[in-house]
């Protein structure tokens, strides 16, 4: 019976042992990194709830990858368990201008779905120094709208809705940020916004008259479930093209 004892304990500390190795590595496994649009992006990952959601991230590259069309991040369930996306940039970017295509069918997003593209500092000041653009319902039954945000959004001054009725799955935003006020753009399709004939397919426009400070932020993009809750079916999202340009005095 000891001798029995003795094998059942062994078993489960090599068990525990193997488990503990397990999570340990998963936890401190350094961030993948994809280039795309001239900046290298890392993955976030998360085996435990987190923020925003809380959502749990997966950065495997069946979640987030980089091909011929784009970069790609997805919102999967595995399991039991519903996986978000999340990258950021391994450069500091701030004032400048931010220029993206994106591809997904967010007429179709469930109301828990939130795409966001946005800029994000680690130190809390001036909010964390962020300013969104977002594809969201936040649980309406309402549908997806999209969103410019210069946070906080609790200001209503800081924060414009509007339904975008979109045209295709197509659309192409742009965020200027200097020192003095934040503006941003969307448009049905891909785009040069420099070019006047892009003003044909404006969706809106919008501007903010303040500016957070510089800081020290990255560009992010995230794709995940408000409040945590599951959707109906998975999402699929391609950021198409990517510019950064910083801005000049």
């Amino acid at each position: 019976m000891k001798k029995q004892l003795s094998v059942l304990l062994l078993s489960f500390l090599f068990v525990s042992c193997v488990l503990f190795a397990e999570e340990t590595t998963l936890i401190k496994v350094k961030p993948r990194e994809l280039a795309f649009g001239g900046l290298h992006w890392r993955t976030k990952s998360s085996i435990t709830p987190t923020s925003p959601g809380p959502n749990y991230f997966n950065a495997d590259p069946s979640a987030i990858w980089v091909d011929d069309w784009g970069l790609h991040l997805t919102l999967k369930q595995h399991g039991e368990k519903w996986w978000a996306t999340e990258i950021y940039t391994r450069e500091r970017v701030g004032y400048g201008t931010y220029t993206f295509t994106v591809e997904t069918n967010a007429a179709a997003f469930d109301p828990h779905v939130v795409a966001g593209f946005f800029t994000w500092d680690t130190a809390p000041d001036e909010y964390n120094r962020e300013i969104d653009i977002e594809f969201a319902a936040w649980g309406s039954p309402d549908g997806t709208k999209f969103q410019y945000v210069v946070q906080p959004y609790t200001d209503p001054e800081r924060i414009e809705v509007f339904d975008p009725e979109l045209n295709g799955n197509l659309t192409t935003h742009r965020i200027i940020w200097t020192p003095q006020d934040v503006s941003f753009a969307s448009y049905h399709g891909a785009v040069d916004p420099d070019d006047p004939q892009s003003e044909n397919m404006l969706i809106n426009r919008w501007s903010y008259p303040q500016s957070p400070s510089e800081g020290r932020v990255r560009f992010r993009i995230n794709l995940w479930l408000y409040q945590g809750k599951a959707p109906v079916s998975p999402v699929h999202l391609v950021v198409t093209s990517f510019l950064f340009e910083k801005w000049k005095p």
